[in-house]
């Protein structure tokens, strides 16, 4: 492996891989009684659960009563915080109608569900938690009455006996999940899936194996998969599908859809960039449109609802790029902001430097004036404090951001990476 490469991998397995501070805020006004949800993660056996917080008038965040709420499972625990097992999206999500929130279990082979109560406390739903249909789910997307789940197949904890895959299940309407038939596409070992996401249009499904078509130096490629929706729940590989990336990419971790143009946008974390795809609205074929410059470990990514601003969260320095996106398929930069509590530095194996905090999730509320940003904790020293930290942000009307307050600090152990956000 290239000396070049090798330090941005190393610095990327640090970033992706107690004190007593308030729970903080500072967003105001119509966002007052909003929940936000938050997966811990937490790889304890039975331990992990999923922590929810309430948006006070005064723009601070309280703890639900009730938080935090079992998923009857576990999470994935990285104890040396090697490239892969806590590199994912969208872990947990809210159902389109409201009445469910699904969370993985990384390191049990579940899906929890939950019903959503009137004041956001959650109960399991009968059966729950249900096999994921592999090993290491991380990525849950729903498209009317299919659920798919990415399944990573990557747990430093656990034996790993199966291929990684993309699995459907039907979900009922009392939330109950079951395999749907012939509704499984196995990909090769070591892939490492990250995300799924569906289309604007319900017709395609997107998902990306961080690490697939490693070579023989073992340098990460990675691929974007793109796959047609069928009525049955089956998947169908679009024309070309998998894409292999450029070597110099090194592996593709986020994705985030234009909510008005059929444009993908992807994280390449090694290469600290993201790259705009346009999406063939007929076969679902990704074809590349521009690459632009991001910070250190671009990972993931969102766009707000107007598809005006794209946002990218920077793990390697714990930070969030707003781009333009006016011209949907070439983003533009227009500003970065450091996320309060970054960590501190520390030198890797390698013998390069890394923070000890990395940003791995974001979320809007739901009338997109406030950005939720999860930082974990990445330093392999785990004795060191915890940097698991909720993150509120305040969107302005450009589309730029501040963080007004203090980030709350979640109740996991330093040894335990939360991640995850969604609304309601």
């Amino acid at each position: 492996m290239n000396s070049r490469l090798l330090f941005a991998v190393a610095a990327i397995a640090a970033a992706l891989s107690s004190c007593s501070k308030q729970p903080g805020g500072g967003v105001t006004g119509s966002e007052a009684g909003k929940i936000v949800y938050v997966l811990s993660n937490d790889y304890h056996s039975n331990a992990n659960a999923v922590l929810a917080y309430a948006m006070k008038a005064n723009g601070t965040m309280e703890a639900l009563p009730g938080s935090p709420f079992p998923t009857r499972g576990a999470g994935v625990g990285n104890p040396k915080q090697i490239l892969g097992p806590d590199d994912t999206d969208d872990p947990l999500i809210i159902s389109p109608d409201g009445q469910y929130l699904l969370a993985v279990n990384g390191g049990s082979n579940t899906i929890a569900v939950f019903a959503i109560g009137s004041n956001g406390s959650l109960r399991p739903v009968l059966g729950s938690p249900f096999a994921s249909g592999g090993q290491t789910p991380c990525s849950i997307a729903i498209n009317g009455r299919f659920v798919y789940v990415a399944n990573k197949s990557l747990d430093p904890l656990h034996t790993i006996t199966q291929l990684p895959n993309y699995s459907t299940f039907s979900i009922d309407g009392s939330g109950h999940l079951e395999p749907v038939p012939g509704g499984k596409v196995e990909v090769p070992a070591g892939s490492c899936p990250s995300q799924v996401l569906i289309s604007n249009d319900h017709r395609f499904l997107f998902a990306t194996d961080f690490l697939a078509f490693m070579l023989p130096a073992e340098e990460p490629i990675g691929t974007l998969l793109s796959f047609g929706l069928e009525g049955t729940g089956a998947l169908k590989a679009a024309p070309g599908s998998p894409y292999v990336l450029p070597a110099a990419d090194g592996g593709a971790l986020g994705l985030a859809l234009n909510p008005k143009y059929p444009t993908l946008y992807v994280g390449f974390p090694v290469a600290g960039s993201l790259g705009a795809y346009s999406i063939d609205e007929n076969t679902g074929v990704l074809s590349l449109q521009s690459t632009v410059a991001g910070g250190p470990a671009t990972c993931w990514l969102k766009t707000d609802a107007e598809g005006n601003r794209l946002y990218s969260l920077n793990s390697g320095e714990n930070s969030v790029g707003v781009y333009s996106i006016t011209t949907p398929n070439a983003p533009a930069f227009i500003s970065k902001l450091v996320l309060k509590d970054p960590g501190t530095t520390y030198t890797t194996s390698s013998g390069g430097t890394a923070i000890s905090s990395g940003d791995f999730t974001l979320g809007f509320s739901p009338n997109g004036s406030t950005l939720y940003v999860v930082s974990q904790n990445t330093n392999p020293d785990l004795t060191v404090a915890n940097f698991g930290y909720l993150h509120v942000l305040k969107v302005a009307t450009d589309g730029t951001l501040t963080e007004p307050g203090e980030p709350v600090q979640l109740p996991v152990g330093a040894d335990v990476r939360p991640m995850g956000v969604a609304t309601r």
